[in-house]
């Protein structure tokens, strides 16, 4: 009787065990740290601890996520072993001092961590049908082998004069991007760009947000005068960020995007290494594009199609 009712303590405790490691998996955003006499809240640093034993962390909730290393469960210390190069709150060893389905509190060295549980973010998923680009270079000459800009450009929905009176009126603009074929998980590809116009001495730049420099970095050395706008015309098409050599304007429609309905110029043409491009211009926003997709015969990211998810910050 009494071999039995051991082996049902340690079957016991090895049931908890794992299903202690089991809670520990998902994902979870530190709210507090405290240490001696002090104490830090407001945080939104977002650690992930997946069922495979990789170890993430994000800026928040929305952010992109970085692998920040490893992790394993001490069922005999109760402790959080986390092994990681990037930064001394990725390693170490942790002893759980609670948890449950909602919260996570360890601590790690003086400091003591708490965190909340929270589902991830639903996966956006924008299914597009991926058209057939079947024209060829050829057919967007004349009969003298002539491809007439003029022409081509008078269709267009805005010029580069368009595009920077419209960024005016803003400060920053953020892109969500999302690739074909495959479902990103929402803001996993963001761009940030922010625009300082100077009404008074005529000038404009933009300047594109460095994750690695935490800060918003010169995309152009000194302001550009307005007057000298067509020298930089490539650093106001923010998307796509080459200029095609050979286009027409096919017509318009009407894009359902996440971020809205919009009445866009639709535009195929050939860019860099011959990839045909078909690309909507959003004809209220000049400089913004709803989708463009690339087709060429080439594994990925060759051959895809991106969609971008506007927030503009005036």
């Amino acid at each position: 009787m009494k071999k039995i009712l051991i082996t049902f303590i340690i079957i016991l405790c090895s049931f908890y065990s794992k299903a202690q490691e089991a809670t520990i998996i998902g994902n979870w955003q530190l709210t507090t740290v405290s240490g001696v006499g002090e104490t830090e809240t407001g945080l939104e640093v977002v650690f992930i601890f997946e069922d495979n034993g990789v170890l993430k962390a994000g800026k928040n909730r929305k952010s992109r996520t970085i692998n920040a290393g490893t992790w394993a469960y001490n069922k005999k210390k109760k402790l959080i072993v986390l092994s990681s190069d990037l930064d001394q709150d990725f390693n170490g060893a942790a002893t759980i001092i609670k948890l449950n389905d909602k919260e996570l509190v360890y601590k790690k060295g003086i400091s003591t961590f708490s965190f909340i549980k929270f589902d991830p973010p639903a996966k956006v998923v924008i299914t597009m049908e991926k058209p057939i680009l079947s024209f060829e270079s050829d057919d967007m000459y004349d009969e003298e082998g002539n491809f007439n800009y003029e022409e081509a450009e008078a269709k267009l929905p805005w010029t580069i004069e368009t595009i920077v009176n419209y960024l005016k009126n803003y400060t920053e603009m953020v892109y969500n991007i999302t690739s074909f074929p495959d479902e990103q998980e929402p803001f996993a590809w963001v761009e940030s760009e922010k625009i300082n116009y100077k009404e008074a001495e005529q000038t404009i730049d933009v300047r594109e947000y460095s994750y690695y420099q935490n800060d918003y970095i010169d995309m152009m050395e000194d302001p550009i005068l307005i007057d000298n706008l067509k020298e930089y015309e490539e650093d106001f098409m923010f998307f796509p960020k080459d200029n095609l050599d050979i286009y027409q304007v096919v017509g318009t429609e009407e894009i359902e995007t996440p971020a809205g309905v919009f009445e866009c110029t639709i535009v195929e043409g050939l860019g860099r290494f011959n990839a045909k491009v078909k690309y909507w211009m959003v004809n209220e926003k000049p400089g913004v594009f709803a989708k463009v997709i690339n087709v060429k015969d080439a594994p990925v990211p060759y051959g895809n199609t991106k969609v971008y998810v506007l927030k503009e910050i005036k």
